[in-house]
């Protein structure tokens, strides 16, 4: 499966939004506090980039932080 069909298939295609979170909205998915959603992504755990001061992360990246942290992949 290519990255674009995978994207697809893990996300709401009802809600084009759902496919880039912020780093709030991250926190709140993994139910993890703010800092430490911050911290995973400065240190590369999960793969994000800014824009401008505001951080982005696909809903993708998140999964694929999921299965490797959960032993699936």
């Amino acid at each position: 499966m290519d990255m674009d069909s995978f994207i697809l298939s893990t996300t709401n295609t009802d809600d084009e939004s759902s496919i880039l979170m912020t780093a709030p909205e991250l926190a709140d998915y993994l139910g993890i506090g703010r800092n430490r959603a911050y911290d995973l992504l400065r240190n590369g755990e999960i793969k994000g980039f800014r824009i401008g001061c505001s951080w982005k992360v696909s809903k993708a990246a998140v999964l694929q932080y999921i299965k490797e942290k959960s032993g699936l992949s």
